[in-house]
């Protein structure tokens, strides 16, 4: 159990901009690709909880270990988003929703996975610190 070196710990604006945009993207996805307007805010709400109270301290402790694989980082997804299922089937189905049942149970996971992805791309998987002229395309 050693410790990443310091060259291929991922610089921490990279990570404030992987916890600043990965949760986002299921929601987003959701609304442009399957026409669910709701799907926005609610995810929103649902996600940003998740990965801040259960994704960081699995993400940091993965950090300590050096485990900073793509698929390490999915599983954190899936298992950030298993609270939020729990929640789902706890406070039950809102009328004007389909019933939430195992399918979109594992829909709920396969985004915390695709967060999670999301996160290893933008936190983990580039080297170049995080500028507003890497964001925003400016420079020569």
């Amino acid at each position: 159990m050693t410790a990443l070196p310091a060259k291929s710990a991922p610089a921490t604006s990279r990570i404030v901009l992987g916890f600043g945009l990965a949760p986002m993207l299921p929601a987003f996805y959701a609304t442009m690709f399957f026409a669910q307007p709701w799907a926005f805010p609610i995810g929103i709400v649902l996600a940003y909880p998740a990965a801040l109270l259960f994704g960081l301290p699995q993400f940091l402790l993965l950090l300590r270990r050096g485990w900073l694989g793509w698929w390490q980082l999915a599983i954190v997804g899936a298992v950030s988003a298993l609270p939020v299922v729990a929640l789902y089937w706890h406070v039950g189905t809102p009328p004007h929703v389909e019933p939430f049942d195992l399918p979109n149970a594992l829909i709920v996971v396969a985004w915390g996975i695709f967060t999670g992805i999301a996160f290893w791309l933008l936190a983990v998987a580039g080297k170049t610190p995080v500028t507003a002229r890497t964001l925003l395309g400016i420079g020569f």
